[in-house]
């Protein structure tokens, strides 16, 4: 009841509110543009720097909000956790590729370690996520990932739409959870989004 009562006394400004719901479609955003980049290395077609740097690009959106709520040395952290993952589904694709078995195993132990560490940090600096969802959320997030690159790797055509369609249908459940979070956050704490 506490809740509902303090949800009643709160006013988020609309451009709070677009920004929050904005943020959802990031994931989706980086679906997308991980498929095309992952295709561009296994096909060798496309402009890989080019897709690299709109990846990028869609981070440096998706940090956007997390800087308004949270400040920048938090954002920053952020998008070091999230260069991260792309440094390293890189290397794996790289060791893919190359049919190095042993860099395979070691960039996907890693990438099954970074969820931990990001999920602590998200959970640090907002009470309203919580550690174990993070967790499930980003290694699913990952493995989708890795499957695209997988099967590619062993030409699994199919297997491989039916992997980037899922990822597009998990887009919106780590996109929904991001901003409920971000939501929960403004609304329950009283805090209002940094000036930028």
């Amino acid at each position: 009841m506490r809740r509902i009562k303090k949800l009643q006394d709160i006013c988020i400004p609309t451009n709070q509110l677009n920004l929050v719901f904005q943020s959802r479609t990031i994931w989706r955003d980086l679906i997308i543009w991980l498929k095309a980049y992952i295709s561009s290395k296994h096909g060798g077609f496309g402009d890989k720097d080019a897709i690299r740097a709109k990846i990028d690009q869609v981070l440096v959106n998706a940090t956007n909000v997390f800087r308004l709520v949270f400040g920048q040395e938090h954002a920053d952290k952020y998008v070091e956790l999230s260069n991260d993952f792309i440094d390293l589904l890189d290397a794996l694709i790289d060791a893919q590729l190359r049919n190095d078995a042993d860099a395979v195993n070691e960039y996907t132990r890693k990438l099954y370690e970074l969820p931990v560490e990001t999920a602590e940090f998200l959970v640090q600096i907002n009470p309203y996520w919580e550690k174990s969802e993070w967790i499930e959320l980003f290694t699913q997030f990952n493995q989708m990932a890795i499957d695209q690159s997988t099967t590619l790797l062993n030409k699994e055509y199919k297997e491989n739409i039916n992997a980037f369609d899922r990822g597009l249908s998990f887009a919106s459940r780590i996109g929904d959870y991001y901003s409920q979070g971000i939501l929960d956050y403004l609304i329950f704490t009283g805090r209002t989004m940094r000036k930028r």
